[in-house]
């Protein structure tokens, strides 16, 4: 997967200061253009033109606050700005494709099961088809290591892919994790009984190996080490995940992307963040056919 250009939703929140920094930290790597989108919401239309102007106007100046503040930041060089109207998430989600990464802050952090339903960041992964990060507003300076969730899917595939660009990238270990909790077709197995389970876990080992032996060869320097798990995968990869640069999770097990349709584990994760989260949708058909005959996407 390679990512051109990099996106961010900003509202001038703390929230919103992180995903700027996060952006432009990952930009820098590989000399990306970074643009910061203000969209001012227009269901202040209802309300009459002068309090249109007045929106508009607050949108402006928060725009050029949040630009000011990106240029202050290291490898903020390829940094420009755009100022929209419509609505915020819809109007972010139009703006993304296969090569451009949509990033926005959130303030969801922690274990709230229920609590987050209906954010923004949610919509946005909902609604987009091309990668989304989403960004706590949390102290990351201290974090290492790219964590990502292997399954069978053309999405949970390309998710790797980018996971072991990114960990080649920033020379941290690669962490992979699969849940031996569901079979391939979704079946739940956590009812089996230890020996059927020490089955799937044996199952999911081999198909973990055989992922990582994919990577391999298009990352060769990286350190990966391989967790099997038998918890439900979000909560397993949210608790992995608490210490991690990033988490790369694919978005379902669907064959193509599909605006609208967000799998039940990176929903999971999105209700429920404890790091940087990147939610990777499906490829398009040709290069889902890519993926499985065994070549990567390497971020350039």
């Amino acid at each position: 997967m390679e990512i051109r250009r990099y996106i961010v939703g900003v509202d001038g929140s703390l929230p919103s200061r992180a995903a700027i920094r996060w952006a432009i930290g990952h930009a820098r790597e590989h000399d990306t253009e970074v643009i910061l989108v203000q969209v001012a919401d227009d269901e202040w239309g209802a309300v009459g033109t002068e309090l249109i102007d007045e929106v508009d106007s607050g949108a402006r100046q928060l725009l050029q606050d949040e630009v000011a503040y990106a240029r202050s930041l290291e490898g903020a060089a390829g940094l420009r700005a755009e100022l929209l109207s419509g609505s915020p998430m819809t109007v972010l989600a139009s703006l993304g494709d296969t090569d451009t990464m949509l990033v926005v802050g959130t303030h969801k952090t922690g274990f709230h099961y229920g609590r987050a339903f209906g954010s923004r960041s949610l919509q946005l992964a909902n609604l987009a088809v091309g990668p989304v990060a989403i960004v706590p507003d949390t102290e990351s300076r201290l974090r290492r290591g790219v964590v990502v969730g292997v399954d069978d899917s053309p999405a949970g595939s390309a998710a790797l892919d980018l996971a072991a660009d990114l960990a080649c990238d920033h020379h941290c270990e690669l962490i992979t994790v699969r849940s031996s909790g569901a079979s391939p077709r979704g079946t739940d197995r956590r009812d089996a009984g230890p020996e059927l389970l020490s089955q799937y876990d044996d199952e999911a080992r081999n198909l973990l190996a055989a992922a990582v032996e994919r990577v391999r060869r298009s990352q060769p320097g990286i350190t990966i080490r391989s967790r099997v798990v038998r918890r439900p995968p979000g909560t397993a990869l949210n608790d992995i995940a608490r210490g991690a640069e990033v988490l790369v999770v694919g978005d379902s097990r669907r064959e193509q992307a599909q605006p609208g349709v967000l799998g039940s584990v990176a929903y999971d994760v999105l209700l429920n963040l404890t790091s940087p989260t990147i939610v990777v949708h499906a490829p398009p058909m040709a290069a889902a056919a890519t993926l499985a005959e065994g070549e990567s996407h390497v971020v350039r």
